[in-house]
């Protein structure tokens, strides 16, 4: 994370999974820093990691609310969706954020996720193709996600594809 100094001590507790403790931290910091961008995310950080999805989600669409404009409530208000099965509403979510989103990997790499994950493998396998330009790592992600086990195949020659056309 990426996080300001000031929340250090609430990132060290997080790291090592000290929940209650990552909460406190937050909660004892001056309310204008603790209702901050950086805080509410990771607030969303920390009920994400105790896979409380539904704590999470409620997190979320406060940060869109408040700050529309930051990607994060989007992008993991559709993950807690997604994991609690709701996957078309997380396809919906993810897609009605700003404009802006277009411009991150992660938007088309989680779009393939759902579509896949909707049976829509060849709208999902567009999405990846997208994502993979942005951000060549995301091959390598999604050769190791679980979520994308049905196309490994697919993604792995999507992989050799672009190798060669690399090395051409």
């Amino acid at each position: 994370m990426d996080e300001p100094a000031w929340l250090q001590t609430a990132i060290g507790y997080l790291e090592l999974k000290m929940f209650e403790e990552t909460w406190k931290a937050i909660e004892e910091l001056p309310e204008r820093k603790r209702n901050s961008p950086e805080a509410l995310k990771l607030r969303i950080s920390c009920r994400l990691d105790e896979k409380r999805f539904e704590e999470a989600l409620e997190l979320c669409r406060s940060m869109c609310e408040i700050y529309p404009e930051n990607h994060t409530g989007f992008i993991q208000g559709a993950f807690c969706l997604h994991e609690l099965n709701r996957t078309s509403e997380a396809q919906d979510w993810l897609q009605t954020g700003p404009q802006s989103l277009q411009s991150e990997a992660t938007y088309f790499y989680n779009l393939g996720c759902y579509d896949l994950a909707l049976g829509r493998v060849e709208s999902a396998c567009a999405w990846l193709i997208q994502a993979f330009e942005m951000e060549p790592s995301y091959y390598e992600d999604a050769l190791n996600d679980p979520d994308f086990k049905p196309i490994i195949d697919r993604i792995a020659e999507m992989k050799e594809e672009e190798d060669d056309e690399f090395l051409t």
